[in-house]
């Protein structure tokens, strides 16, 4: 269970390194890098609230299709908005895109669970979910795996909903202040800043991802 997405997210970190690495490398490169963030920031200053549900809705979308990464465009927002507007909008996004994950899990979901897998075996599950593991526990988990995949088992094991939110905050806030600070360093070219957050936040997913697949 663990595996599969530590193998995603370091393929994931490779391709940003190398994207970066050709950004850092290529005077042309950074020209037209400079130049997309000034045409950005006049996009966003025409329609200042479109802009901002259109960042919305593409976090939220981000939380659904595991094709579709909202990270890329956090450099863009951080030099429109700025590094706290940015975490807000990027949260926002990610939230409404896990609610309707848990949405579509809760009523469409489930029934269609129940013709691959006994009733209570899911309700098993659920069980371990919700009374065995603690609301911090959920949330290392969901945090280690495809961000479209758990808040959609969350909602076919009908996890309580009181709880969701909690899990929702712990498991992508931390994301969510990693990557605006990453596309901070990228705008303000603070390299040595960049590498070393790229880093320390990929060793503590490594570590974290050990301890939750031996203690489960």
């Amino acid at each position: 269970m663990i595996g599969q997405p530590l193998r995603r997210h370091a393929l994931l970190l490779a391709v940003v390194v190398g994207v970066v690495a050709l950004l850092w490398l290529s005077a042309g490169l950074q020209a037209a890098f400079a130049e997309a963030l000034a045409s950005a920031d006049a996009f966003v200053d025409r329609h200042p609230l479109a802009s901002r549900l259109a960042f919305v809705a593409l976090a939220a979308v981000s939380a659904i299709l595991m094709f579709f990464s909202s990270v890329a465009l956090v450099p863009v927002a951080v030099y429109a908005w700025g590094t706290g507007e940015t975490v807000v909008l990027l949260l926002l996004g990610w939230f409404l895109g896990g609610h309707l994950a848990y949405a579509i899990g809760r009523f469409l979901g489930r029934r269609v669970a129940e013709h691959f897998v006994a009733a209570r075996d899911l309700d098993r599950c659920a069980d371990l979910l919700s009374v065995r593991m603690s609301v911090a526990e959920v949330a290392l988990v969901k945090a280690m795996l495809p961000a479209e995949a758990p808040s959609i088992v969350l909602g076919v094991l009908r996890y309580p909903y009181v709880k969701l939110v909690p899990v929702l905050l712990l498991s992508e806030l931390p994301f969510a202040l990693w990557s605006v600070y990453l596309g901070r360093a990228l705008v303000e070219d603070q390299r040595l800043a960049f590498v070393l957050a790229l880093l320390a936040g990929g060793a503590v997913f490594v570590v974290v991802a050990h301890r939750v697949a031996r203690r489960r």
